[in-house]
């Protein structure tokens, strides 16, 4: 790859996600534990998915064609980092809330653009994308093992200590990407709104899967931990069925190019989508069972990582290179974070009314759901691949 930073780049992926790992299977046991109920746990998170409607179409508006992208990466990253101590004082739900919201615009502001970043720096080589994301799954995996192993054994820090120290790591790593490096590799970069974006053929109804995947996440990001634990499952053991997904996760990355050269984005959309409903209602009806577990787990490489990668892969055909920063903002602002917002929501009412049943039965229906666009023609104007 020699146009693309690997090395450094994928450690900033690799520090990115290891936060992420701390805050997503452990998020909703911290809040509990410190006594806020359901309903508070899912409307944090939520604003985490609703800062995504606003934060990447502010920093892509800002970032794109500019010949500075990495001053914009680490104003996002420090930024973050100083909105975060908000989490030191939790036990106010306001002070929390404020800090959320102000923490994680950034934060998520971050992502589309090291995606940008990395696309451009891939040049023809787009099939390779997912031996960089491997590096953010490992920091994922480690930390969410890691720290499952930790509480199960009483010696884990606080997690705001913890996550915020991924964060500041994150933003040191991103001091060594090299500079002068444009997020918008054409020459005549794009004007197109995001709205105008959103009315090119075929992208309405890629929105769509990505935001009733994202709805149908809900409930295991937030609640599959707690789940787990209720239905006789230890910490650390949960820790380590989190860090399996993320293990199969990153063994799809490996072989995605060979994947996407046999099996085209759409077919790969939606076989994830499937799989995807089978988990939920597996975690749905059988949560005490650990082999099934264990197998549910295993199929987030198809769930997760075959999804991500084919999604990857449809804004490679649905926009020329000229957009393809806006269209990483619009797929997460309107898919994922729209998406996110509604999948906690929900996940939320739903767990407080009649627990993980309901919660993922509810997930396997919105994952089912998604397969009516996923289902549908919709190869765009720059689609090079059969749909």
């Amino acid at each position: 790859m020699p146009n693309l930073p690997y090395w450094r780049l994928s450690a900033v992926y690799f520090a990115y996600h290891a936060a992420i790992g701390v805050f997503t299977p452990y998020f909703a046991r911290w809040m509990e534990g410190l006594g806020h109920g359901a309903l508070a746990i899912s409307s944090l998170f939520a604003l985490w998915y609703g800062t995504r409607i606003f934060g990447p179409p502010l920093f892509a508006h800002y970032a794109r064609g500019s010949t500075h992208p990495k001053a914009w990466l680490l104003g996002g990253l420090w930024a973050s980092a100083v909105f975060y101590l908000g989490f030191f004082g939790a036990q106010h739900l306001w002070l929390l809330a404020l800090s959320m919201v102000a923490f994680s615009l950034c934060y998520n502001a971050i992502l589309p653009q090291l995606e940008a970043f990395t696309l451009a720096g891939l040049g023809p080589r787009k099939h390779d994308y997912g031996r960089v994301r491997l590096w953010g799954s490992l920091g994922f995996i480690l930390l969410a093992v890691g720290y499952g192993w930790l509480l199960q054994h009483g010696d884990a820090p606080d997690l705001p200590w913890v996550m915020g120290a991924g964060i500041v790591a994150t933003a040191l790593i991103t001091h060594a990407l090299p500079a002068q490096q444009r997020l918008d590799t054409d020459p005549q970069p794009s004007q197109a709104g995001l709205w105008e974006l959103l009315r090119r053929p075929g992208v309405r109804a890629f929105i769509a899967i990505v935001m009733l995947t994202q709805i149908s996440f809900g409930s295991y990001y937030l609640f599959f931990t707690l789940q787990l634990e209720r239905h006789g499952h230890s910490t650390d053991v949960v820790g380590q069925l989190w860090g399996l997904g993320v293990v199969a996760e990153i063994v799809l990355f490996m072989y995605a190019g060979s994947l996407l050269r046999r099996v085209s984005a759409q077919r790969t959309l939606q076989i994830a989508l499937a799989v995807t409903a089978l988990r939920w209602l597996s975690i749905a009806l059988l949560p005490q069972s650990l082999t099934l577990m264990l197998l549910v787990q295993v199929a987030h490489a198809i769930g997760f990582g075959a999804f991500h990668v084919a999604c990857m892969q449809r804004v490679v055909e649905l926009f020329p290179e000229s957009d393809r920063l806006g269209a990483q903002s619009l797929m997460y602002s309107l898919g994922s974070g729209l998406g996110g917002v509604l999948g906690a929501l929900i996940a939320g009412a739903l767990w407080k009314a009649g627990g993980g049943a309901l919660a993922f039965a509810a997930a396997a229906s919105v994952a089912t759901l998604a397969l009516v666009p996923a289902m549908q023609r919709f190869g765009g104007k720059h689609s090079h691949a059969e749909a």
